[in-house]
C-alpha cells in the first residue's frame, strides 16, 4: 500500500509496484514539481505512459535505468539503457532521451538505433516530431529496405508522410536508379524531386551515366521513364562512352538526348548513340 518509508536516510513514498513482477520495487521521489522513478533491482518499465486528458500515447513502453516525469513541463526524461517500443511498431534504443507530451515530440541520444519493419536508422542523436518527421544528427545512416533507399550524412531529416528529405554534410543518397553525393542534398523522395549543391557527383548503373556539377536537379514522375537531370556550373556527363561538358547540361531519360547551354564540348566515341 501507500505510505512513507526511509531507505538509507532518504524519505520516499511507497506506491504499488509498476509491472507484473511485484519483487521490482519502485521508489517515487517528489522533486521540482515532477516525479522521479527509479528501480533498484532492474531497469524501469513504464507501461503506457499517458496523462489525464491526453488521448495520444507515444509509446507502449519505455525502459531505462532512470525515468523522470516533470508535472510542470509535462516532460518524461530517460537515462541509461533507454529502450522505447512505440505503438506504431518502432523500437528505439539509446543512452538518454525525453518525450514532450505537449507537442508530442521526442529525442534520444547516444549510439541510437531505430528499427521499424524494413527501416533502420543509426545516429548519435534522433529527434522525432508529431508531423512524422525524423531527424538524425551525427553519422546518420537511414535505410528503407522496402523502397531500396539509403540516406547518409552528418544530419538527415525525412518526413515519412510527405516524403520531404534534407541531408546536410557529407550527403549521400542511393535509390534503385542510382546514387548522389554532395555536401547538401534535399527534395521530395515520393514525388522524386532531388536537388544537390556544393559539388554534386551522380552515378547510375541503370542509365549508364556518371555526372558532375556545382548544382544538380533531378525530377521524375514515379513509375515513369520521364526523368530529367539538370546540371549547372562546370557540368560534365559521361554516358555510354560519350562525354559532354559545359556551363549547363540537361539530360532527358525518355528521349535519350542531352541539351547544352553556353559554350560546350561534346566527345562522341559511341556512334550507336547513348
Amino acid at each position: 500500500g501507500e505510505g512513507a518509508a526511509c531507505i538509507d536516510g532518504r524519505l520516499f513514498y511507497r506506491r504499488p509496484c509498476i509491472g507484473r513482477n511485484q519483487s521490482y520495487r519502485t521508489c517515487i521521489f517528489k522533486r521540482e514539481g515532477g516525479t522521479k522513478l527509479k528501480k533498484y533491482i532492474a531497469a524501469i518499465t513504464l507501461i503506457t505512459i499517458a496523462l489525464s486528458g491526453m488521448h495520444t500515447v507515444f509509446a507502449d513502453d519505455i525502459t531505462a535505468d532512470v525515468l523522470t516525469y516533470n508535472g510542470k513541463t509535462k516532460v518524461v526524461t530517460a537515462d541509461g539503457n533507454v529502450i522505447i517500443n512505440g505503438n506504431d511498431g518502432a523500437t528505439i534504443k539509446g543512452e538518454h532521451g525525453a518525450y514532450h507530451f505537449i507537442d508530442r515530440s521526442a529525442w534520444i541520444a547516444g549510439n541510437v538505433s531505430y528499427s521499424k519493419a524494413s527501416t533502420r536508422i543509426t545516429a548519435e542523436r534522433l529527434e522525432l516530431y508529431s508531423d512524422k518527421t525524423i531527424q538524425g544528427i551525427g553519422n546518420v545512416v537511414y535505410h528503407d529496405g522496402a523502397m531500396n533507399r539509403t540516406l547518409q550524412g552528418d544530419a538527415v531529416s525525412y518526413n515519412t508522410e510527405s516524403g520531404d528529405s534534407n541531408i546536410q554534410g557529407n550527403g549521400y543518397l542511393s535509390t534503385s536508379e542510382g546514387e548522389v553525393r554532395a555536401p547538401h542534398i534535399w527534395g521530395n523522395l515520393k514525388e522524386i524531386q532531388i536537388r544537390g549543391e556544393g559539388g554534386v557527383h551522380i552515378h547510375s548503373e541503370v542509365n549508364q551515366i556518371t555526372a558532375y556539377g556545382d548544382t544538380a536537379i533531378y525530377t521524375k514522375t514515379p513509375n515513369q521513364n520521364n526523368g530529367v537531370l539538370y546540371l549547372r556550373g562546370n557540368a560534365t556527363a559521361h554516358q555510354r562512352g560519350n562525354s559532354f561538358s559545359g556551363p549547363e547540361l540537361v539530360l532527358k531519360d525518355e528521349e535519350q538526348i542531352v541539351e547544352t547551354n553556353g559554350r560546350s564540348t561534346l566527345v562522341i566515341t559511341n556512334s550507336e548513340g547513348f
